[in-house]
């Protein structure tokens, strides 16, 4: 665990690149909607003590991320898949 070894994680500049609909469904009372996004971020692991960087920098991502809300409520996030 890096915290036991001095040290921090940190993400930041998260940018969305791109987002796109992958599909849309309802089951029953339940509406579903996929997006796919592309986002840019600073993912840095730093020294507790002087902050300096160990490893990291800026870095791309794709997550696929599913929504759903319930008879027309408020949208949830549902699943998170890396890809």
């Amino acid at each position: 665990m890096n915290a036991s070894k001095g040290m921090v994680d940190r993400i930041s500049d998260v940018k969305l690149l791109q987002g796109d609909l992958a599909e849309a469904w309802r089951e029953g009372d339940t509406d579903y909607a996929t997006v796919a996004m592309r986002f840019s971020l600073n993912d840095e692991t730093l020294d507790r003590d002087s902050g300096r960087v160990l490893q990291g920098g800026p870095d791309e991502a794709t997550e696929i991320w599913t929504f759903m809300r319930v008879r027309s409520g408020h949208w949830l996030v549902s699943a998170i898949q890396q890809s």
